[in-house]
Parts: C-alpha cells; structure tokens; sequence
C-alpha cells in the first residue's frame, strides 16, 4: 500500500462511528482529504493522529448535539396541555434538580432594549431577557452557586407551549421592606444618609478618581488591594453599620468575587453588585444581593486571563492572590471546597454546560473553568506550603466537603445520557429523593459535630 491508501485505510476506520451517528463522507470527499495530508510532509504517524482528532471532535459534537435535541423531546414527553390562565412553561434547576411548571407571565415595561419587568403568576416580579448565549449562562451559573453556596437569584428557562426556548428570567429578590441598591447607588445614599464624614469624602475622591476615565486597566499591584478596600469602606460607611453586619457583608462579597473568578464572569462591575437595605425600628440593616446577571462574553479589549472587578480590568491571579493573602479569613472555606472537590465540580460544570450550551460555546467554556479551578488549586497549595492549617479550620474543612457532597447528589441522576435513557421519567424523582437523603444526612452529622463541642 502506498501513502495516500494507507491514509485511505485511516480514514475509512475513523468513519465507522461517524457513519453510525448518521455522518457520512462521500468517495470523492475522502479521497480529497487523502491527498492533501498525503502531500504534506507530516509523517504517517502525525498524519493519523491528525485524522483521529478531527473525527473524535466531530463524534463528539455529533453526541453533543443529539443530546440537546433530546432534551426537547424530553421536555415536551414531560408536559401536559397549558391549563386556563397559564401562558407559558418555566425550567428551573433548583439544588440541582429539573423542576417545569406551568405559569402566566404578564410584560409590565421594558427596563432596557434586553430586560422586561414581568408579572409572575400575579404574585411576583421578575426580569425577562431574550434568548442568548450571555443568558444560558445565567442558568449555569445558578447552579454553580448552589454548588459552592453563593447566593443567586432564581433562574427560569422559559418556554411556550410547544417547548420552544422564549428567554430566560430572573424573579426579583427584593423581600418586603426592602430595597435594592447597586454599590453605584449605595455610595449616593451613604452621602445622603451616612453621619461618617471623613470617610464619605474618602469614597468619593476614590470613586471620582477611578471613573473618570471609564474602565481602565489596573495601574499596579498595590491597587489590587485598593481597589478591593475600597468596597470594605462603602460597607463600613453605611448608616447604622455594625461590625458584625460589616463584616457578613465582606465576607459574602469575597466569596461572590471568587465564584466570579470561577465562572469566569465578566460582569463585574460596581453597578451589577448590590445591597438588600432594610429599615426597622428607625435603624437600617443590609444583605449582600444575591448574585445575578453573571455571564461569560467575549471582551478581546480585556485580554486573555483577565476579568472585571469594581473599577478596573484586572488580571484574575493577580487579583486572586490579592484576595487570598489579604482576605484569608473570610474566603479559606470557598477556595478549600473548591481545591478538595475539584474533580467532582468540573465533572458537574461539564454536565450542566452540556445542557445549554451549543458545541463551540460549551468546549470553550468547559476549557475556562478547568483553567480557573486549577488556578485556584494551585493558590491553595501554595497557601498550604507558608502556613499549617488549625483544628478548627480541618474540621471546618470537613464540614464543608460534607454538605457539598449532600448538595452535588442530584445532580449525579437528573441529568439525562444515553446510558440512561430508559429512566428519563424518574429523573425527577430520583433527584429529590436524593437531595432529601444526603441533606439528611449532612444535618446529623453537623448536629452531632455541635453536641460534641458543647460544654456541660
């Protein structure tokens, strides 16, 4: 046999599983692609291992996109007609299970060219967005946060009656009496309410320092710290702020940065973080917002291995180690969970990604998140070689792991595959009854681990 017909060979042998999923190559197309790789001058054994990528990859977005079409098939198996009053179904992924509901969305306006204010089944509010690649993440990203305990706000899919993806919603999570403010508006309100002068006036010579100029890059390291203090300031400024108060708001906003940093979340600015301000008995309290609005997009103006924080384009390790070394304290717990489970979590990220994601998209982002776990990993071995940890902190640690391993049991069932094909009708179930279980499970072990600290 000669060069091209061993390359022949090579191809045809490749074909089989492509011809089984329904792609075929014609004589003349094979034939074109031989001489080709036969005219270069590549080696026999470079020139197979070239073949056996490019139709492993094509296999693989063959599978990837009968999966999806699956879902669908799925979904409308799972729905019954659209009752009187309904209008729509919502797809929600609550503590990793698939819920689908019937509901009635009603437009209210129209926030921006992108985002409808919507009534919700008469009772609620919630903020509609069109279908986009920007908005599937938000569905990934929701369970992301169940899966680390970030909180986020509630996500739908919506679909219409045929399971025709219409958007994505977010329901509103402003609880009665309260009101939302993005860190934007809340340096407004600590210079309306806040009786702490000198530090009002130090936010905002920061604040009209670095806005100024629009989203800049960072100018040095040492404004990685800054730009981060800053945050810590407005949260210390607050009217009515108590040390305990201020110090749940810092640890809540470091945990988001690095589920961000995670995610790899672009939308990071001080207008998409906000505050849950409440006022009661004439004294004001606050809550970190859940997290929201978070997506990966293509910013080639950012570079490569960059991210957004407050005021600046940032480098993520940099900013990484910024948090770590000087916030230890308040982010230990999420960066340890992430480092001790990463195999599990990257696993689940692939299986949720698959889901929403078409082939391109999904291989890119899948590539994002094993680079920012590892990078995390390496932070914390790192962090692990200057210092020992504690008693406490192990046990902290284990405790950690254990509800994460209670939160990660549904997922393990209500994904569909191949494999389970048969079992799509119990997904549900077997989720729920799942996440019951170990959640169970986890409670008794927290429980005992708190008698046994208990002293008599």
């Amino acid at each position: 046999m000669n060069r091209k017909e061993l390359i022949i060979k090579h191809i045809k042998d490749r074909l089989v599983e492509l011809k089984e999923l329904g792609k075929i190559y014609s004589d003349e197309k094979i034939n074109t692609l031989a001489s080709e790789l036969a005219a270069t001058d590549k080696t026999l054994t470079e020139i197979s291992n070239l073949i056996d990528n490019k139709f492993s990859n094509q296999v693989r977005k063959i599978k990837h996109n009968n999966q999806l079409a699956s879902l669908r098939e799925y979904y409308l198996s799972s729905i019954d007609k659209l009752k009187k009053g309904n209008n729509c179904y919502l797809l929600s992924y609550e503590q990793g299970v698939k819920v689908l509901e019937q509901a009635y969305l009603q437009d209210l306006e129209d926030v921006s060219p992108f985002l409808k204010l919507v009534n919700v089944n008469n009772k609620t509010k919630g903020f509609k967005k069109e279908n986009s690649v920007n908005n599937d993440y938000e569905l990934i990203m929701s369970d992301i946060a169940f899966l680390l305990n970030i909180d986020y706000a509630k996500t739908y899919r919506i679909f219409d009656e045929k399971m025709n993806p219409q958007g994505v919603m977010n329901l509103s999570f402003v609880e009665k009496n309260e009101r939302f403010l993005s860190l934007e508006e809340a340096l407004r309100f600590i210079k309306e309410e806040s009786p702490k002068f000198t530090l009002t006036q130090e936010l905002l010579e920061y604040h009209d320092k670095n806005i100024k100029h629009g989203l800049a890059s960072i100018p040095n390291k040492e404004e990685y710290k800054s730009n981060l203090e800053y945050v810590f300031k407005l949260f210390a400024a607050l009217p009515d702020i108590t040390e305990e108060n201020i110090s749940k708001l810092k640890h809540d906003y470091l945990n988001m940065k690095i589920f961000e940093l995670l995610t790899n979340s672009l939308n990071n600015n001080l207008s998409n973080i906000g505050l849950m301000v409440n006022k009661k008995n004439l004294k004001y309290t606050y809550r970190l917002s859940p997290s929201y609005d978070k997506y990966t997009i293509d910013l080639p103006a950012i570079g490569e291995g960059n991210t957004i924080c407050n005021f600046f384009i940032v480098n993520k390790r940099e900013l990484l180690n910024t948090i770590i070394n000087t916030c230890y304290d308040e982010v230990k717990g999420i960066i340890r969970l992430i480092s001790d489970n990463k195999d599990t979590l990257i696993s689940i990220i692939n299986q949720v990604s698959k889901e929403h994601l078409e082939y391109n998209e999904y291989n890119k982002y899948y590539k994002l998140i094993t680079e920012n776990i590892n990078m995390i990993s390496e932070a914390v071995i790192t962090k692990k070689a200057e210092r020992t940890d504690t008693q406490q902190e192990r046990e902290e640690f284990e405790n950690n792991n254990l509800l994460y391993k209670s939160r990660i049991a549904p997922f393990t069932n209500n994904y569909i595959s191949d494999e389970y094909e048969e079992e799509k009708g119990s997904t549900l179930l077997l989720g729920i009854v799942a996440a019951v279980l170990f959640i169970t499970i986890g409670i008794i072990i927290l429980t005992i681990y708190a008698v046994s600290k208990m002293q008599f």
